[in-house]
């Protein structure tokens, strides 16, 4: 039986209209997120990953704005709600954590007092209930003696600590959909690990399904059920988490995972494969498919013409005249 659909992105258009021309930052993406799943959204720097996010609450600031789609959430379209209604959904439905919380987080306000905020809005508690379901939420959230933490500012934590509040004032309202977009990036490894673990914990204990925003591939493989892989504002390749690291179909997609370390290719000392070239520039995008000038196997065809996204089988969609057969790197 099929998961409730919760989030389904239909034709999403994001331009940033500048005086040195229009940014396709976000250019016709679909996405579908069923309740308590997590979707993986991957894709190199400036792939638009961060914007589908923001656009998803509705945050995307001038120049940027919508030029056509639907958000749909539980069924209705975000982007005809007005700001008011946008604002009681943002916190209390809808969740994001950032990269960086220090920026994040205001320095000027404990964490207590943020946290307690957004419960206060969007939950019919008074200052006494909020605060307990605060310190509750960061005892939840591995913060240690947390009726302490609670009167800290942000700058008397560390970066993990930071980040954990953040996560206790995101999960605080029970949000259907929590946005993850590159949280654990400014982390070490060992604070990563436990960051998503306790994602994962928060997840099963509340049933919140999560858009999870990132670079690195081997982070989608530890968490998402499925991915999509990004490029130029395009989504290339979908599937689930399964097909996309044993079967991967379009060259980008390919390239990326050839491009991880792995203990093999340490043990001989042989060069990583890279992916040819440079993502082109947002102003002067080529003809065609956006990643003919960096794939080994381009045509005419490639060159001329925009593929289409297709099924080529039961749930793997991929955008590619030319799809890499299995393991072999050798297109059809």
């Amino acid at each position: 039986m099929e998961k409730e659909l919760l989030l389904e992105i239909k034709d999403l258009k994001t331009y940033f209209y500048t005086d040195d021309g229009i940014v396709k930052a976000v250019d016709g993406i679909n996405l579908k997120l069923h309740k308590s799943e997590v979707l993986g959204l991957v894709g190199e720097s400036g792939c638009g990953k961060s914007v589908a996010s923001l656009s998803v609450l509705r945050l995307v600031d001038q120049p940027g704005k919508n030029a056509g789609g639907e958000i749909l959430f539980k069924g209705e379209d975000l982007l005809k709600k007005s700001e008011e209604e946008m604002r009681k959904i943002r916190g209390s439905e809808i969740a994001m954590i950032f990269q960086e919380p220090m920026t994040a987080l205001n320095p000027v306000y404990t964490i207590g007092n943020q946290v307690m905020e957004a419960i206060l809005i969007h939950q019919d508690v008074n200052e006494e209930e909020a605060k307990k379901k605060t310190i509750e939420m960061l005892e939840l959230v591995g913060i240690p003696d947390p009726e302490k933490r609670f009167n800290e500012y942000p700058h008397e934590m560390s970066g993990g600590m930071r980040q954990r509040a953040m996560i206790a004032m995101a999960m605080s309202c029970n949000p259907d959909l929590l946005i993850s977009d590159e949280a654990t990036t400014a982390l070490d490894v060992t604070i990563q690990a436990q960051i998503l673990e306790l994602m994962k914990d928060l997840q099963k204990k509340i049933d919140t399904a999560i858009l999870f925003i990132t670079h690195d591939l081997a982070l989608v493989a530890e968490m998402a059920d499925t991915v999509a892989v990004a490029y130029m504002g395009k989504i290339v390749e979908y599937s689930s988490v399964k097909n996309i690291f044993k079967d991967p179909r379009h060259p980008y997609t390919y390239g990326l995972l050839k491009s991880i370390p792995s203990l093999i290719s340490k043990k001989t000392k042989q060069p990583l494969p890279a992916i040819e070239g440079m993502i082109p520039s947002p102003y002067s995008m080529p003809k065609g498919c956006y990643f003919h000038p960096r794939c080994p196997f381009a045509t005419d065809e490639c060159r001329k013409n925009m593929p289409e996204l297709k099924e080529i089988k039961p749930g793997h969609l991929i955008r590619c005249f030319h799809p890499i057969e299995n393991d072999k790197g050798v297109s059809k």
